[in-house]
């Protein structure tokens, strides 16, 4: 047309691909790498708030979701139904949905045609604002499309991923609820164990007890034993003879066989100690009647060891005290000398003494593992060359006895030295805990890891002693003799002694180096606290007073740093 700018297919070629530059292609890849970089933000949004939620659910909740696994259940599953109710609201509106988000109601694939035909039409005709019109509106329903497929496809994923997480949890959930049902079951088993524990217990008591009944039918026979002894020494007493003079050799050669024998037979068993106080502890009998007035001890919980001690219960070692009954006979009918009975075979391990008095008791080379002297008061007893490995003489008071091993030209007959230069006395594991041990030879015995425990040990002599391991805890040491002892890795946490070189005299006078003195250190105590020692008022009717008055006492405490044994 005359006197207008006439637009020519060139022109409409470069408009067109302009607009289908800036339509179809140049603004498709942007809404596409936006989305794709949203979503991947998202995904890792998601995956962070699962670590931050997932962790401490995993270490603190696994108690409350076994407690609470059908609550949680519930909550998931009406978080699900929650979901598809919005998805099939999302479904049923749309396309007002759509025209909100889009500005478009129909975005299938077929309502792709219109737009493109447009395109064509306009262009052909050279109408470029409406061909460009029409490329939008194509591109609108293009991106519409793409954002649509996108997000179904997410939801899709999603609601997969909520089913698959459903299905795992509804497992999870029955987990717990087995895991809470096993945790019960396991408390009803403990249960259930220490209850057959008890039984077992209670099993073991009846056995220990059908034993001890089987074993205390040698009983007969001891007291038989008994009036034996009696009659053949009421006997030397009619004929003239001098009591003091009555020994083992007085009796009959059958009623010694007949001793031997039975200490033979007789086997150790444990038996129900005593329910109450044993009558030979004093201090024992005192707390016992003061647990019936409690109210007048300022601190009532002191008896409550007492009377857990005080339930019936089996001895805790096995004793024979048909064994100690016969030695029990022997002294009681003035025979003191045992030593012919031992070369005979006598056995008198296990043996339970139950006399509260051995005086002059002589049994040297005796074999005595085991026995048991608690509560004795002895004096003048001879042990040497006898066999005491884990003997107890607890609670005793030893006043000048004897348990050197018996040097070669003082082994009496029918006892031999053969080639040694002495027969030793083995002590292993002998106990003297708790008790007063005064003017008591304990040369060059043999005993690892003797006890001597919270005693009182005065003026003993432990000369060439071999009692390596040996513990003197709390123990009161007055004037003890330890030269050449053997005194490795020896336990004085505790001790009271009265020289303030006692440490060093220790080392100078103990084998070399078995005594390590830096490890120790001394602390001045006051007479009051060495007056709370458990045996002091024991120790005190024994040993004489110039011993311990007027004298500086120290406590042997274990240094920070030094040496180790």
């Amino acid at each position: 047309m005359a006197g207008n700018d006439d637009i020519d297919a060139s022109d409409l070629d470069e408009v067109l691909a302009d607009a289908d530059t800036a339509t179809l292609l140049g603004d498709r890849p942007e809404p596409e790498v936006q989305f794709g970089g949203a979503r991947a933000g998202l995904g890792f949004l998601i995956f962070v708030l699962g670590i931050a939620c997932g962790i401490p659910a995993a270490i603190f909740m696994p108690g409350f979701l076994s407690d609470h696994g059908s609550v949680v259940l519930g909550i998931i599953l009406g978080a699900l139904l929650f979901v598809l109710v919005i998805l099939s609201l999302v479904f049923v509106f749309r396309q007002p949905l759509w025209r909100w988000l889009f500005r478009r109601s129909e975005i299938e694939v077929t309502r792709f045609a219109g737009p493109l035909a447009d395109v064509a039409r306009y262009a052909a005709n050279q109408r470029v604002d409406e061909a460009t019109q029409a490329a939008r509106n194509f591109a609108e329903i293009a991106l519409a499309r793409y954002a649509w497929v996108s997000s179904r496809r997410w939801l899709v994923a999603s609601i997969t991923g909520l089913i698959a997480a459903m299905a795992a949890l509804a497992g999870s959930a029955l987990l717990f609820e087995q895991n809470k049902l096993l945790r019960a079951q396991s408390g009803l088993l403990v249960e259930q164990n220490q209850r057959i524990d008890f039984q077992n217990s209670l099993i073991d008591t009846q056995i220990q007890l059908a034993e001890a009944e089987r074993s205390a039918q040698i009983g007969p026979e001891v007291v038989e034993i008994g009036s034996l002894i009696g009659a053949e020494r009421q006997s030397f007493l009619d004929q003239g003879g001098n009591i003091e003079n009555f020994d083992l050799s007085d009796l009959t050669s059958s009623t010694r066989g007949r001793i031997v024998a039975a200490s033979l037979v007789a086997r150790p068993y444990r038996y129900l100690a005593p329910s109450n106080a044993n009558p030979r502890d004093p201090d024992g009998l005192i707390r016992s009647a003061l647990a019936r007035r409690p109210a007048v001890l300022a601190d009532p919980t002191v008896l409550d060891r007492d009377q857990a001690s005080n339930r019936e219960r089996l001895v805790d070692r096995a004793v024979s005290p048909e064994r100690g009954d016969l030695l029990t006979m022997l002294t009681a009918n003035s025979v003191h000398q045992t030593e012919a009975l031992t070369f005979l075979g006598a056995d008198f391990s296990y043996a339970e003494f139950r006399r509260e008095e051995a005086l002059d008791l002589s049994m040297r080379h005796a074999r005595l593992a085991y026995a048991d002297f608690s509560w004795t008061r002895m004096r003048d007893c001879r042990f040497g060359g006898a066999q005491l490995d884990h003997a107890r003489f607890e609670n005793a008071v030893i006043r000048t006895s004897n348990f050197s091993s018996v040097a070669a030209e003082d082994v009496e007959a029918p006892f031999t030295a053969r080639d040694l230069d002495y027969l030793r006395t083995n002590m292993a594991g002998a106990s003297f805990r708790d008790s007063v041990v005064y003017r008591t030879g304990f040369r060059d015995i043999h005993a690892i890891a003797p006890v001597f425990d919270d005693a009182a040990v005065a003026m003993a002599d432990f000369t060439g002693a071999s009692i390596g391991g040996a513990s003197f805890r709390n123990t009161m040491i007055i004037d003890t003799v330890f030269d050449n002892a053997s005194l490795l890795s020896l336990d004085l946490e505790g001790a009271i002694v009265f020289e303030q070189t006692f440490l060093q005299q220790l080392r100078q006078a103990a084998e070399p180096g078995s005594f390590v003195a830096e490890r120790w250190r001394l602390t001045p105590i006051s007479a009051g606290e060495m007056a709370e020692h458990p045996r002091y008022i024991e120790m005190t009717n024994h040993v004489p007073e110039a011993a311990y008055v007027n004298r500086q006492a120290f406590r042997i405490t274990k240094a920070e740093t030094g040496g180790t044994d």
